[in-house]
């Protein structure tokens, strides 16, 4: 396989940065064919405010429809289907993606979830349990995908970059079928039918802590941009100190022969690793081995579950009582039966709406998809159903986020010290 080409720029105008990326690869009119149909789909899972840096930013994604611009394409169209549970239209707006892009003359919106006109695409040698796929056929016919995604921290799998942006172009059964298999090879899978030309990432405010939902945004003030998504995060995981023997991806990613993720066998251009190099905080590299005491299986869970139930995790020990409730065990995801081994009854929590069916049976259920975020925390509390947001729940909520400041400080005190050198 040939080397792959990654590009850094460094600075704080978006525009400039892309502009100055896509410079290093050749410039953007050689990377998009005048005339064509381009489809940008950037990260926009969750309905999150663009301070959190939760999703792509919109100032990042004004600037990439600018900089498109400039290979005089026939059309730009601009694509997602946000996570379960989620509603892609109302993530666009509570995001601001949406709005800057018909601000910067976007063609269309698709909500990929929405699209009717389908075609089932086999995959061949399939690795997990996805033989076929069914992907909008504006999707197939388009000239150009660009991936845009932003780097934030992931429960499910550490991080989410340009491998696992391209899982936001598939609908939910599949999303569903992804999580009920091995979801590292199922995104291997999808991405052998369906590849982006040219991924452009959000390194200006990446993500640390516990994504997706919670994060901490980091000033970091980078664009990475290359045609090799593999080498595109396997280069941003030496820009930030992660070693990439702990993500789980890019084996099988290199064994469908995606890319690079070799040093030697990636060539950066512009800025250089050291140039930019920054350590983030994951926290999420021992998987849900991190909190020991507790039975969880997340068999057929969704990642909008996961990063929820580490977060339930995390704050209970934010208020103290991580280990008053050692012991328990936690189901989350689809289940035709409850695992061998275990009971109904109330230290067996229930998960969201995948589990709907064991409700009323004795074990404390919380109910959504995903579930709003305080319910497991408070299921786990109490040991009796939440469902509804009640006249306390503000209240509760407000209690709660105190501890959860505070935690955080601290937390944020220990990794400054630890990464200080």
């Amino acid at each position: 396989m040939a080397k792959s080409v990654v590009s850094i720029s460094k600075g704080t105008d978006p525009e400039q940065m892309i502009d100055e990326a896509l410079s290093l690869l050749g410039g953007v009119e050689t990377l998009i064919k005048p005339n064509s149909t381009v489809v940008i789909k950037p990260n926009a899972g969750h309905p999150i405010p663009p301070e959190t840096s939760a999703n792509t930013s919109p100032a990042f994604v004004t600037a990439v429809i600018k900089v498109l611009r400039k290979a005089n394409p026939k059309e730009i169209i601009l694509a997602e289907a946000s996570a379960i549970g989620c509603d892609t239209m109302e993530s666009f707006e509570v995001t601001g993606i949406g709005r800057a892009a018909k601000e910067a003359g976007i063609d269309r919106i698709i909500d990929i979830k929405q699209e009717r006109d389908l075609i089932k695409i086999p995959i061949r040698d399939a690795r997990s349990d996805i033989t076929s796929v069914r992907l909008p056929r504006f999707l197939m016919e388009a000239d150009h995908i660009v991936n845009m995604p932003i780097f934030k921290s992931h429960a499910s799998m550490v991080f989410t970059c340009a491998l696992k942006n391209i899982k936001g172009v598939v609908q939910d059964k599949v999303h569903y079928q992804m999580h009920q298999t091995n979801l590292a090879e199922a995104m291997m899978d999808v991405w052998s039918v369906i590849k982006a030309d040219l991924n452009i990432v959000d390194m200006i405010r990446p993500a640390e802590g516990f994504g997706p939902h919670s994060t901490t945004p980091v000033d970091f003030g980078c664009v990475v941009a290359g045609k090799d998504p593999v080498a595109v995060d396997a280069t941003i995981c030496r820009m930030i100190g992660l070693d990439i023997r702990k993500v789980p991806y890019f084996k099988p990613a290199r064994e469908r022969g995606l890319g690079n993720y070799g040093e030697k066998m990636i060539e950066i251009r512009g800025k250089q690793i050291k140039d930019v190099y920054k350590k983030l905080w994951l926290p999420y590299l021992e998987g849900f081995k991190a909190w020991p005491g507790y039975e969880i299986n997340l068999e057929g869970s969704c990642s909008s579950c996961q990063g929820l139930l580490a977060l339930t995790m995390e704050k209970l020990k934010a208020m103290g009582e991580y280990e008053k409730h050692k012991g328990i065990s936690i189901l989350v995801g689809r289940k035709k039966e409850i695992p061998k081994g275990r009971k109904l009854g109330k230290d067996l929590i229930l998960m969201g709406d995948c589990l709907k069916k064991y409700r009323g049976q004795g074990s404390p259920f919380s109910g959504g998809c995903p579930p709003a975020e305080p319910f497991p925390l408070w299921v786990i509390l109490d040991r009796k159903d939440h469902t509804e947001v009640g006249p306390e729940f503000r209240e509760r909520m407000g209690q709660d986020e105190k501890y959860w400041v505070a935690y955080l400080r601290e937390l944020e005190k220990k990794k400054s010290s630890k990464y200080k050198k």
